[in-house]
């Protein structure tokens, strides 16, 4: 076993199957199967700021597949009276506004606001948020969240507008509509956050100066908002979204991925039958014809979903910089640490790999290795870990 320089490795999850809807007339089916949701998990928080914006960009922790990337911008010292023009970031995610997230306090002079970017691109990591008008100074959270539905995934949006001086600040309330649902608050007070009041459910993920952001994780429908507290007392404004989580009831047939399988999927399916939507090759071996369309009406009647999607998990690494290298063998454990077992027949003779073998729901630990021409195998790489989705 010689001792190269182990490679480096990264990995994204691929699932290769966006549809937008399509409208073809069909009418008299109903709605089919009750709700059944994932699991909606933080990845990362990171605060950006106070600084001048977009000359200050945030810098994140590379985002992955599918997720909700959710950001809130707070301006105060007379910044009342701010919108944000745009957000982007490095990958292209679009974002947008979440409904009418932004909330204003006159008196203080403050505005909050938050945006979205749904099913993520990987790969994100430098977010930039330009205001109008531009370079006005305030502050920005991010977070990334797993297991929310991938389309059509905002569920409630509100705000409070120039609310009366207290040190402890309740934030707007949303009525969830769907038992999972991520809740995310933003506060602006006119003094200083200091954080979550004890005892309130929502869990504190920054404060900066008057800024407060905070996000809860529910897990059956109800009425939920944040308190936070100050240091003195301050007038305030909050705005407060909500997002459903991914629904694993329709599977693969639930094609607009909405957390119901309806006419509106059978629409879907009919355009990709009818050549007027492209076939995603994941979706019953790219095979879109009329019987595709004869599973979604079985699953809308109630009678399951026999539709498939195929996941796959896409591995790239960097090259060993060792000479006469032959290939690469990839290694793949449901364990972290091991014991792996080899998944690849022949060398792999790219730093990439697309493993087709694994199993929706599962988790996989993987690790790669340099051979040379001599046959001389090195050591592990750095593991890497992938978590196949329920969804499609």
């Amino acid at each position: 076993m010689s001792n190269w320089e182990s490679t480096k490795f990264v990995m994204s999850l691929e699932l290769f199957l966006r549809v937008r809807r399509c409208l073809v007339l069909i009418a008299g089916l109903v709605l089919s199967s009750p709700f059944v949701f994932s699991q909606v998990d933080l990845v990362h928080v990171t605060t950006c700021g106070p600084q001048a914006f977009p000359a200050t960009t945030c810098t994140i922790p590379s985002t992955g597949s599918g997720n909700l990337l959710v950001a809130a911008w707070t301006s105060g010292s007379g910044g009342g009276g701010t919108t944000i023009a745009s957000m982007t970031d490095n990958v292209g995610n679009v974002y947008a506004e979440a409904g009418s997230a932004r909330a204003t306090d006159t008196s203080a002079n403050t505005m909050a606001d938050i945006w979205y970017a749904g099913n993520s691109i990987p790969g994100a990591t430098v977010v930039t948020i330009t205001p109008s008008p531009s370079g006005v100074s305030g502050t920005a959270v991010i977070w990334e969240f797993s297991g929310v539905q991938p389309f059509n995934s905002l569920d409630k949006a509100t705000v409070l507008n120039s609310q009366a001086a207290t040190t402890t600040p309740m934030g707007s309330a949303v009525v969830t509509t769907f038992p999972a649902e991520v809740a995310i608050s933003l506060v602006h007070s006119a003094a200083t956050v200091s954080g979550i009041t004890s005892g309130n459910a929502f869990f504190g993920d920054s404060t900066s100066g008057g800024e407060g952001g905070a996000h809860f994780l529910a897990s059956t429908t109800g009425t939920y908002a944040p308190q936070w507290t100050t240091l003195t007392s301050g007038t305030f404004c909050s705005s407060t979204v909500s997002f459903k989580a991914a629904s694993t009831v329709g599977g693969a047939c639930d094609l607009n991925q909405d957390g119901v399988v309806n006419v509106a999927d059978v629409q879907l399916a009919a355009n990709m039958d009818l050549g007027v939507l492209p076939c995603p090759g994941a979706l019953d071996g790219g095979v879109c014809g009329s019987a595709l369309v004869q599973q979604i009406v079985n699953a809308v009647l109630g009678q399951g979903c026999s539709a498939t999607v195929t996941h796959s998990v896409s591995l790239t690494w960097t090259a060993s910089s060792s000479g006469n290298i032959a290939g690469y063998n990839v290694f793949r454990s449901s364990t972290s640490g091991g014991p792996y077992t080899q998944v690849n027949s022949s060398l792999v003779a790219t730093t990439s790999y697309l493993d087709t073998t694994v199993v929706a729901g599962q988790s996989y630990y993987y690790v790669t290795t340099a051979v040379d021409s001599n046959n001389n195998q090195s050591g592990y790489s750095n593991q890497a870990q992938a978590t196949v989705p329920t969804t499609i």
